[in-house]
């Protein structure tokens, strides 16, 4: 079996408009789709009791329809909410996003003054063995889901990089 990139990514939210305006306004993502999911295929399909319902919007960047968010605001739930996932969890603990237009400055600065809280504010450098440096950094969303925005080298660098570990 053979796949491309990851199609989309789904994630429960508590507020769906809050989580619009942040994944929307602040990171550059384009609602695509709005629907609400019900009826007895979607509770057997996600094992949901009836009666359950699901607003579910389609975020995008660019115009691939590769790499979706999904944003999933549940009604008809019996309460208990867990909060969201850390590292040593197991489950998805973070979204990771590769910035390509925009200096992770910028983001930062627009993510602060909209009182975004962050998990690390400044930008960090990793060196990743083999790959070389990203710099990237760390937020939650509005449900505290963790966002990393992350500048990538280019192939260029990684083999810059490669090559003067090898002669090293």
């Amino acid at each position: 079996m053979a796949f491309s990139e990851v199609h989309h990514v789904a994630i429960g939210v508590a507020d769906i408009e809050r989580s619009i305006a942040f994944y929307c306004g602040l990171l550059g993502f384009r609602k695509t789709l709005d629907m609400d999911l019900g009826g007895p295929d979607f509770e057997r399909l996600f094992r949901l009791q009836p009666g359950v319902r699901a607003r579910s919007v389609i975020l995008q960047q660019g115009k691939s329809q590769v790499g979706e968010l999904e944003l999933l605001h549940f009604s008809g739930l019996a309460a208990g909410a867990r909060p969201p996932l850390r590292p040593g969890d197991r489950g998805l603990m973070m979204l990771s996003f590769e910035l390509r237009d925009e200096d992770l400055g910028q983001v930062g600065a627009r993510l602060d003054a909209a009182a975004v809280p962050f998990v690390c504010r400044e930008r960090v450098a990793l060196e990743l063995p083999g790959y070389g440096p990203i710099h990237c950094l760390m937020v939650e969303d509005p449900d505290g889901v963790l966002v990393e925005l992350v500048r990538l080298p280019t192939r260029e660098d990684i083999q810059s990089y490669r090559a003067a570990k090898s002669s090293a």
